[in-house]
């Protein structure tokens, strides 16, 4: 089953502030956020992951690369090691605290069914982490994973790392306590390879990362005279989770849309199929949408045409039956992703193959209030708000090889980049 190996990380010197040198991946870094991260230190891991300005910024990101490793800003750990990663972070009122393991992940094929997706990606992203990988021959963010730990053996090993003395403990910028281990004791490295031996993995977040270093492996296996698959280009920075972690959090993405269709007519096409509400106020929505969806597949949503909010509740198990692609397995026909996608946007909204694929038609969000904000300010013509995914019916899904809906879950928070580095080439 799955392959983790212990890895020489390429990690910061202890003189450097790592609360300021790590950045978010880049897949949701904006424009502002790349501007502050830069001022934010000399050593920012941005500057690798997401280099400032035009032209080429894949070799100024291989620029930096080597001048930090010059100057030792960045050094090459010896034993391979596993690292250990506590995360906290609050969300809301609530506070979380996750466990992450670092380590090397052998690249599989999907159809081999050791490391699975779970939703559908766009194309552009991974053109992008090709081409950084190739100037850099280094992996910045790690894909991250799920596991179910079946055998309940993973979890001990983690608890006893967990026991010693961290490598280093900082603040991040929000305020919460993170703290790092390396694992380096033989027995215990041996004991966590063989455990995770036994699971498949799940990608939670990465889908581009994973797929661009498959792509890169295979290349790199193109243009070599001999191939033996102990190649570095065969394995791929991981960040592993438990799927029963009880600081694992999943949110909702919530759906924006200038589709053409007015309201009234929106109206009596959703009506065929939904238990349509008038709610009071966004507060009330959103309470109301999280009550509801327990039972069954329910949705908010705004249009800029009316004044109200609607609570959308799916009028009987088969009512949107028919709109959805047939031979596809209960757990993806059952998803609120399927039934918003093909129900509510296609359906009702009257989104074509086109307008769903085009951000200046459809666009996403995690904040829900944003979305409603965003409505009633006449940015979009509707918003439609959705419950989160529970983890159960994520690998519920990847289990069946199907894949969910782009944008169906929203992993919080990220896995910071900086943390440790997954060199692919021996002189780093």
């Amino acid at each position: 089953m799955a392959d983790i190996r212990p890895f020489p990380a390429l990690r910061y010197s202890p003189d450097v502030d790592l609360a300021a040198a790590v950045c978010p991946p880049f897949d949701i870094i904006s424009p502002e956020q790349q501007r502050d991260l830069h001022q934010r230190s000399p050593f920012n891991a941005v500057r690798l992951e997401l280099a400032q300005g035009n032209g080429d910024r894949y070799r100024r990101s291989a620029e930096t690369l080597r001048n930090w490793l010059d100057q030792g800003v960045l050094r090459r750990h010896e034993p391979p090691s596993f690292y250990l990663y506590r995360q906290a972070f609050q969300h809301g009122t609530n506070s979380y605290s996750r466990r992450l393991l670092f380590a090397r992940l052998r690249l599989e094929e999907w159809e081999r069914g050791i490391v699975l997706p779970h939703e559908q990606t766009f194309g552009g992203p991974k053109e992008d982490r090709l081409k950084l990988l190739r100037a850099i021959r280094l992996n910045t963010s790690p894909v991250y994973l799920l596991y179910r730990d079946q055998e309940a053996r993973i979890q001990p090993l983690l608890a006893t790392a967990e026991s010693r003395p961290p490598l280093v403990q900082f603040t991040d910028p929000e305020g919460q306590p993170q703290a790092l281990w390396r694992i380096d004791d033989a027995a215990l490295l041996a004991a966590l390879a063989a455990a995770f031996g036994a699971e498949k993995l799940y990608v939670a977040d990465g889908h581009h990362r994973y797929e661009t270093a498959l792509a890169y492996r295979d290349e790199c296996r193109a243009a070599a005279p001999t191939w033996t698959s102990s190649e570095p280009e065969n394995l791929a920075l991981a960040a592993l989770t438990a799927a029963d972690d009880p600081g694992l959090l999943v949110l909702p993405i919530h759906r924006l849309t200038n589709a053409d269709i007015p309201w009234a007519q929106a109206l009596e096409r959703l009506g065929a199929f939904f238990e349509i509400e008038v709610i009071p106020s966004p507060a009330a929505l959103l309470s109301t949408l999280s009550d509801r969806g327990r039972a069954l597949p329910a949705f908010g949503l705004a249009a800029a045409e009316s004044p109200n909010l609607y609570l959308l509740t799916i009028s009987g198990p088969d009512a949107v039956a028919h709109l959805l692609p047939q031979g596809k397995p209960a757990p993806w026909r059952d998803l609120d992703a399927t039934i918003a996608t093909y129900a509510v946007l296609r359906h009702g909204l009257q989104l074509s193959d086109a307008q769903m694929s085009g951000y200046s038609t459809l666009w996403f969000t995690e904040d829900a209030e944003e979305a409603l904000h965003t409505v009633r300010e006449g940015a979009a013509r509707y918003a439609l708000l959705l419950n989160p995914v529970p983890v159960r019916r994520i690998l519920a899904v990847a289990d069946t090889g199907e894949r969910m809906p782009p944008k169906s879950t929203f992993f919080y928070p990220k896995v910071p980049t900086g943390l440790v580095f997954n060199p692919l080439d021996n002189s780093q």
